[in-house]
């Protein structure tokens, strides 16, 4: 028999919990061993931003390294999980009657779906930080929450049936992002004019390929620093930035927070204790 948990609950023990009159905002430390969690599904519409360990779902959309950014309509059932050792994510809860009402009105898709937009992860981090401040109002966090869901909707609305060789110059840029590369060394290397290259890049991804390259990089510092215990000045050349200053300007333009913010936000190590497992 598959668990239904009611809205706001999950594998995982609360660092907090704040709760307004039909949204659940919480930031959790995932407590279950990943073999431990079964398949499940929820009663309410959410959304999971994981930001320390590798997370593990089967939720459509590209999978990229960095924070995982993840919308599950109400009643889905999945088995999204930590690997390993456990992980922390923020959880963005709505009730079952706001989520029929959400999927009616915003025309959410009715699947479950990752996200690869930046800009919607940042705001998912903003969410989040504002969550934790008592000087967040309540308008503060609905408005900032009914945004970050809007991001869903049109990114299930980009532009359809883009050509093959696309793909691959994606593929290319995410392999190579450490090295300096240029619109000709891709263009070259998958046989298109490099300001065809350009057009199509824009009109199907929604931003240029350097503008791509530059999330890449940051993606990958991002996974280094959720999944190791690596100096950031390490990370930073393993990324392909060319010093730690580097990696703090681009990773807070993309993020919206630095580096040494993010790595007290959601650490093993700041000092948290769960007093039980849930």
């Amino acid at each position: 028999m598959i668990n239904q948990f009611a809205s706001g609950q999950y594998y995982g023990c609360n660092a907090f919990d704040r709760r307004l009159m039909s949204l659940g905002l919480s930031h959790l430390r995932a407590t279950v061993p990943e073999h431990d969690v079964k398949e499940h599904s929820h009663a309410g519409a959410h959304i999971v931003l994981a930001t320390r360990g590798r997370y593990v779902t089967s939720a459509s959309g590209a999978q990229r390294e960095g924070p995982v950014l993840v919308y599950n309509p109400p009643d889905v059932v999945h088995r999204d999980r930590f690997a390993g050792d456990g992980g922390w994510f923020f959880a963005i809860s709505f009730n079952p009657e706001d989520s029929r009402e959400l999927l009616e009105h915003i025309k959410l898709p009715d699947f479950a779906m990752r996200s690869d937009d930046p800009s919607a992860i940042k705001q998912a981090f903003g969410l989040l930080q504002a969550a934790a401040s008592s000087d967040a109002s309540r308008l503060d966090l609905e408005t900032i929450t009914f945004n970050l869901l809007a991001s869903f909707y049109k990114q299930n609305s980009l532009s359809p049936n883009p050509p093959p060789w696309l793909r691959r110059a994606q593929e290319m840029i995410a392999d190579m992002s450490a090295e300096d590369l240029g619109i000709a060394d891709i263009a070259d290397a998958i046989g298109v004019h490099r300001v065809y290259l350009a057009r199509q890049y824009l009109r199907h991804l929604g931003c240029t390929p350097g503008v791509d390259l530059r999330r890449r990089r940051v993606e990958r510092a991002t996974q280094l620093m959720m999944t190791t215990d690596q100096a950031l000045c390490d990370i930073a050349l393993a990324s392909g930035f060319c010093d730690q200053s580097h990696l703090n300007r681009a990773f807070r333009h993309q993020w919206g927070l630095t580096p040494t913010h993010f790595a007290k936000l959601s650490s093993a190590n700041h000092g948290f204790k769960c007093p039980r497992s849930v």
